[in-house]
């Protein structure tokens, strides 16, 4: 099969499963209770989550501002915004949430700057956003004991605590793997070079703490008004979960995962899954929302710019 076949394939695929799977939540839900749930959002309160997601997407783009410059891109903060909204975009319609990524590594190394840094700036953009999803889940679950099943709670505690460790471990790893693969060493040397930057790293991680905060409390305020009898801190547990089946190369975008997430983890509190479908829909439609700025972004030529300019 030829490698152009096999990737419309892949991506049929994904399309059926995400299809398949919301195919199936809507069967199990009864579609009165399911408009009912819907027509209980306040439109007053999904603009404020629309808002609070918009300043998390933006505090994100600094945060990969402040990654990449640490590891010797130029540029201005508006220039990497552009670049990170029209990635957001391309998320729509790419088979994975990780599909903008690309574009943005793209972006980043026009011209003569080398891709493989540009990709270590995403990628830790990246991981610093899942540490942070981790310890705001943990703390959430150490403040308010047995609120999910032990399993999640220890899968929280051990993410949490193996990114505080494994920090410590990357220059060892790293001279371990550069004797006998001298050429491998180079390879991974920009992000060792980054992890030798605290200040850079630490600002990253805040960042994303706060950026993570209010993704989630966008989250908590539509459940909130959809008087959903779960605390905050619930949304705060959940949702990192939730959002490492999005991952998952299985569907499209992430697409009936979201949603299954959320049915079975509000279940785990006795919420109907038609108010769980309502309020992953919900959530989905200010992303969705927020992306289609970064069309704007793109019909405007933001991707253009470069980043000396």
């Amino acid at each position: 099969m030829r490698p152009r076949s096999k990737l419309y394939t892949k991506i049929v695929l994904r399309v059926a499963v995400s299809a398949g799977l919301l195919f199936w939540l809507f069967s199990e839900t009864d579609p009165s209770l399911l408009l009912e749930a819907f027509c209980d959002i306040s439109p007053g309160i999904w603009v404020s989550a629309f808002l609070m997601y918009i300043a998390s997407q933006l505090v994100s783009s600094t945060r990969w501002y402040v990654l990449a410059r640490g590891l010797g891109f130029p540029g201005r903060l508006s220039t990497y915004t552009g670049y990170y909204f029209v990635g957001m975009y391309f998320n729509l319609f790419l088979p994975t949430s990780l599909g903008g990524d690309v574009l943005k590594v793209l972006f980043l190394s026009r011209g003569e700057a080398p891709r493989l840094r540009a990709s270590y700036s995403v990628i830790m953009d990246r991981l610093l956003g899942l540490a942070a999803m981790f310890w705001l889940g943990a703390g959430a679950i150490f403040l308010h004991q047995g609120m999910l099943p032990a399993r999640f709670a220890i899968f929280l505690y051990s993410a949490a605590l193996s990114t505080l460790i494994i920090p410590f471990l990357v220059p060892g790893i790293h001279g371990l793997i550069s004797r006998p693969w001298p050429e491998m060493g180079s390879r991974l040397s920009p992000l060792v070079e980054l992890w030798q930057r605290p200040l850079t790293v630490a600002t990253g991680f805040l960042l994303s703490l706060v950026l993570q905060s209010l993704g989630m409390g966008a989250v908590a305020m539509l459940g909130h008004d959809m008087s959903l009898s779960l605390p905050t801190a619930f949304y705060f547990a959940a949702f990192p979960l939730v959002a490492i089946l999005t991952l998952l190369p299985v569907s499209f975008n992430g697409i009936g995962l979201r949603e299954g997430g959320f049915v079975y983890f509000l279940g785990l509190k006795g919420i109907p899954a038609e108010k769980a479908l309502t309020l992953s829909l919900s959530f989905f439609a200010v992303q969705v929302a927020a992306s289609l700025i970064g069309g704007l972004a793109y019909v405007s030529g933001f991707h253009q710019k470069r980043l000396g300019a």
